[in-house]
């Protein structure tokens, strides 16, 4: 089990609302990510490795992105 599915139950406020910790951490790492693809690094301690090892997933640039909007797509409620 990764730290992802860990903080899927994690509750927390973001200006009022709740949120889930993961979802938060979810659309932070896609934009971090596409900001690492085209050669910016996110802040000074941005790792790619600690992207990978919270979400298990695995691979180049190209498809890093790609994964973490299937999770995005799988785990988010359309409405």
């Amino acid at each position: 089990m990764t730290q992802f599915e860990k903080d899927l139950n994690a509750e927390m406020s973001i200006n009022g609302t709740k949120s889930s910790r993961a979802i938060y951490n979810l659309i932070i790492s896609i934009r971090d990510v596409k900001l690492w693809s085209i050669g910016m690094k996110p802040h000074r301690n941005w790792k790619v490795t600690d992207v990978k090892k919270y979400f298990g997933i695995k691979g180049k640039k190209e498809t890093l992105v790609a994964q973490l909007e299937a999770l995005k797509d799988k785990h988010l409620v359309k409405a």
